[in-house]
């Protein structure tokens, strides 16, 4: 079993693993037992159309309004509550009626559950034939 990682940087600026994190061109946040979010990266913040910063220390179900009724909050729960890691794909709602799909990958870490998304509604979403098989010879 892995080790936990200490995921409360003393330097919040100079941290080398926020760096890191920070530079992923996947969504990562870290959601605390309280269902407060503890940190988001630029890349999470985009994929839910919200600024990190207005994230930060948020109730989840304040942030997005509704998701304790769905089948993804489900998962986290059941990753907060019984320390289990969770794959799943998701076709998230957006307020706006749009959708997107993405690959999450649920992991229990000290201070809650950590989330990781990738973006995957490329893969998701039906192409017309004339674009698939334009894509076959490039």
């Amino acid at each position: 079993m892995a080790e936990p990682v200490n995921l409360q940087p003393t330097n919040v600026h100079h941290d080398a693993i926020r760096v890191a994190l920070d530079c992923l061109e996947e969504g990562f946040q870290i959601i605390d037992r309280d269902w407060r979010y503890v940190y988001v990266n630029p890349a999470a913040a985009r994929q839910g159309r919200r600024d990190a910063a207005t994230l930060i220390g948020r109730p989840i179900i304040e942030a997005y309004p509704g998701i304790e009724g769905t089948p993804l909050f489900d998962v986290m729960q059941e990753c907060m509550e019984q320390r289990v890691s969770r794959v799943l794909e998701n076709h998230f709602a957006f307020p706006d009626g749009t959708t997107q799909w993405f690959e999450l990958r649920i992991r229990p870490v000290p201070a809650g559950i950590c989330i990781y998304s990738h973006d995957i509604d490329g893969r998701k979403r039906p192409q017309p034939l004339r674009q698939r098989i334009l894509q076959l010879f490039r």
